[in-house]
């Protein structure tokens, strides 16, 4: 594995470059180059890929993020720290007394909230920051870990949408003019080429109908709560804290 892929790098930021790149891939290998050429040719690809795709997936992804909170009204958990979202005050309120007994400062009273929201959405940010950092260890909270390499993949694939679609759509139209425009049988021509467009069409297919906003505030949520549910590991009272 290329240096600097880990558990998180590699099917949050690697898998959605490389499901942008299947499709020119598979018409790579169907014999546009043949023999020795295509093996260097496809460890150059797959070293280079391995080496930038990480960087590309987050950068895009992370771009996109912004947009995303503002269209959902804030992070999946800064709308859980919120009184104003709707939620029971009730639950909120020991929601706030939980995450107190964890990070040993105040949160916003509903009070607080109510007169100046900004400043309070801020004071939630930085808490959840601290409860990200609080949860790094992958053995203890494993769900959390799952929910967030699941919302990176997804965010991120979202980000590389319009080059997946532009890609796509290029791998069919080359798929297309070889095998009208190459030699011998277009019987022949299609076997051949025909592999590369399939993946090119359900490619196209995947970025139209599945990759969108909803479909990365899935993985969202659920991040938010495995969040949530980790202040009770973190408490001074839980047992393996005690322990």
């Amino acid at each position: 594995m290329p240096r600097g892929l880990d558990a998180y790098s590699l099917p949050a930021r690697v898998v959605p470059v490389a499901v942008v790149f299947l499709a020119p891939l598979v018409l790579f290998g169907a014999g546009i180059v043949t023999g020795l050429s295509r093996l260097i040719a496809s460890g150059l690809v797959l070293t280079v890929v391995g080496a930038i795709a990480a960087q590309l997936g987050r950068d895009r992804g992370k771009r996109l993020e912004p947009g995303l909170w503002r269209q959902w009204g804030g992070s999946a958990t800064l709308r859980r720290l919120r009184y104003r979202d709707g939620g029971d005050s009730g639950v909120v309120a020991r929601l706030h007394r939980r995450i107190e007994a964890v990070l040993g400062d105040a949160l916003p009273s509903q009070d607080e909230e109510t007169a100046d929201p900004a400043a309070s959405d801020a004071r939630y940010e930085e808490a959840t920051r601290r409860l990200i950092g609080r949860t790094r260890d992958r053995t203890l909270f494993d769900l959390l870990f799952r929910e967030n390499v699941n919302y990176g993949q997804r965010r991120n694939l979202l980000g590389l949408k319009p080059i997946g679609i532009l890609v796509a759509l290029a791998t069919g139209a080359v798929c297309v003019g070889l095998a009208l425009t190459g030699s011998g049988a277009f019987s022949h021509q299609a076997a051949r080429y025909g592999p590369a467009f399939t993946v090119a069409a359900l490619e196209l297919l995947f970025w139209l109908l599945v990759v969108s906003p909803n479909w990365v505030r899935i993985p969202a949520e659920a991040y938010a709560d495995r969040l949530i549910e980790a202040v009770d590991t973190l408490s001074p009272s839980a047992p393996a804290a005690e322990s």
